[in-house]
């Protein structure tokens, strides 16, 4: 299914616009395809940034926030690795954890 195209309107920097320019003439498309590939590049990325947030701040589960990004939950855990964000573990999963080991002793 193709999503309807609609018109959004933004001021950028003259900068961008002729880097925008350059990319479109590079790859031989138009300027609304180029800003259409950077727009969802920049929304993944926030959207990620967002999940990792959430995780670090004790706000959201690994499923949760691999819902929110848009990725697999083996993907996150990748990610919280590479961000170096902790597994979230809660107190009483943590307790357990611990009594687990000390029990094997």
């Amino acid at each position: 299914m193709v999503e309807k195209l609609v018109t959004v309107s933004a001021r950028v920097r003259k900068s961008q616009a002729e880097e925008v320019e350059r990319l479109a003439a590079d790859r031989g498309v138009d300027k609304s395809e180029i800003i259409r590939e950077l727009l969802a590049i920049a929304l993944k990325e926030q959207k990620l940034k967002e999940a990792l947030d959430s995780v670090r701040a004790g706000n959201a589960t690994v499923w949760k926030a691999s819902e929110t990004a848009g990725v697999t939950y083996r993907e996150m855990l990748e990610l919280l690795r590479t961000h170096n964000i902790p597994f979230p573990l809660s107190k009483e999963e943590l307790k357990r954890e611990v009594e687990e080991i000390i029990g094997y002793q």
